[in-house]
């Protein structure tokens, strides 16, 4: 037996053994909500809106008269703010709403769990329930220019986006992997970014994501470290300050990463795509930020990227998986709990790398987007709102398509993209006609080794702005949308 066969056996049983002990702690979601349990009639903003209005109450309906909200119960995360504080409104009436306080960030993702401990007035508890919806951003022409270039941040592969020290403007973090650093950028609220700070020790840092795994208001960050194979949480002393709060340990190459509650019970959750051992990890969340497994998926050939969705809109985020190796990506149905098994293999994919979601067409339902490094294609995939994708259009031209985003560039309330193109030095913006029919709308040059995006308000004039992580010289740029 050869040395890489042999740590794939000790990994798996350590993993397999972390699994049981916690499978014979843990409480989840799973099953089907007892009769007679309240029933989620509406929301607004609605269920997967791609432009709600920055300022907007989340007020839900129920079928049955409930008992007030709480921070416990109806629970509330941007992906740019952490856990949003507000005042709860309602009780003694079918509708509760949440007043959030200070507003959505524009373009940023909001998810919002309704969990277990919601009930009626009658007493019977509310099944849990997440959802998402993205807060709107203003018109702009979409036609984005450079405004800052970070050459110090040569090498740069991963980006994510967050207000980390809760000045109310949209910061950076970039994982630079042949450095073994993830570096902290702080806006100044005009669009210009400095390094706050170095945390170094992160062994080839291949992704990042952002979640207030603490629940405590600001904004975490979780490192995928493919060469040590761990995953480390970054806490937030609300400053902007992180330092190592925990690391899992026993993954094997994570290349991966994405977050959402599995189980509704009101704290983020991980999921890790293990490109070396072709499997995923599905991590819970004890609400102090640190995670356990709870199921690990199999048959998986070079699993590069997660994303995370409610598919088939039934209250469970749900995940899709690009497969570099096996050129496909997999749809994963979340049972309830974190018990995620495949349900649609999208095949012909030629090593697909980035992954977008949005509703493409304002149907409702929640589509996808893959980037195809060897096919150098973006494909366009719709949802028939059980679940089932079916690709609708491809885009060619693509050179070594890299990186996939979406966001809504143009401030015309639908969602659009914007694609790395590392084999062309570019990043190409793709507008949607609000039917879910993409053309090319503008073209990035100079982005040598694109690798990375993300998207926010850099300047705070409400509209959705760029940032570009090349791996070649010239680090990372910073774009505005004038």
């Amino acid at each position: 037996m050869d040395r890489d066969s042999l740590l794939k056996i000790l990994v798996l049983m350590s993993l397999l053994l972390l699994l049981a002990c916690d499978n014979s702690s843990s409480s989840s979601s799973g099953g089907s909500p007892v009769a007679g349990a309240p029933i989620l009639l509406s929301a607004n903003p609605a269920i997967n809106d791609s432009s709600a209005a920055v300022g907007l109450n989340n007020t839900v309906t129920f079928d049955k008269t409930m008992n007030p909200g709480s921070a416990a119960s109806f629970v509330v995360y941007g992906s740019q703010s952490g856990k949003l504080p507000g005042t709860y409104l309602g009780g003694g009436s079918p509708i509760l709403a949440f007043d959030p306080n200070p507003g959505f960030k524009p373009g940023e993702q909001i998810e919002v769990i309704l969990s277990g401990s919601l009930t009626a007035t009658d007493g019977r508890s509310f099944w849990p329930f997440v959802y998402r919806f993205r807060a709107e951003s203003l018109p702009a022409t979409g036609l984005f220019a450079p405004n800052q270039t970070l050459p110090s941040l040569a090498g740069a592969f991963a980006l994510v986006s967050g207000d980390w020290d809760g000045d109310n403007d949209i910061d950076l973090a970039v994982a630079i992997p042949g450095a073994k650093r993830v570096v902290i950028l702080s806006n100044d609220s005009f669009g210009n970014f400095s390094v706050g700070q170095t945390i170094t020790g992160q062994d080839e840092a291949r992704a990042l994501v952002g979640g207030d795994w603490d629940a405590d208001g600001d904004l975490d960050l979780a490192v995928a470290n493919s060469n040590s194979s761990t995953l480390n949480i970054l806490v937030n002393d609300g400053s902007g300050s992180f330092t190592v709060g925990f690391t899992f340990s026993g993954l094997f190459g994570p290349y991966g990463l994405t977050a959402g509650d599995w189980n509704g019970d009101g704290y983020l959750d991980l999921a890790v795509a293990n490109f070396d051992g072709d499997w995923l990890a599905i991590l819970q969340n004890d609400g102090s930020g640190i995670f356990a497994a709870i199921k690990l998926i199999w048959d998986q050939t070079g699993p590069i990227n997660l994303i995370a969705g409610d598919w088939d809109n039934d209250g469970n985020l749900d995940l899709a998986a690009a497969n570099w190796i096996g050129d496909w990506v997999d749809i994963l149905k979340n049972f309830g709990g974190g018990d995620f098994d495949e349900t649609q293999e999208i095949s012909g994919r030629l090593a697909t790398t980035g992954l977008a979601t949005g509703d493409w067409n304002g149907d409702g339902d929640m589509d996808l987007a893959f980037s195809n490094y060897f096919s150098s294609t973006v494909d366009i995939v719709t949802n028939n709102g059980a679940g089932i994708f079916t690709v609708t259009q491809t885009f060619p031209g693509q050179t070594s398509s890299n990186a996939v985003i979406s966001g809504d560039w143009d401030g015309d309330r639908d969602l659009d993209l914007a694609v790395a193109n590392p084999g062309a030095s570019n990043v190409v913006i793709l507008g949607n006609d609000g039917a879910g029919s993409f053309s090319i709308a503008f073209t990035i040059t100079g982005q040598p080794g694109a690798s990375g995006l993300a998207a926010g308000d850099w300047d705070g004039d409400g509209d959705l702005d760029l940032a570009v992580a090349n791996g070649g010289a010239s680090g990372v740029v910073v774009l505005l949308n004038p």
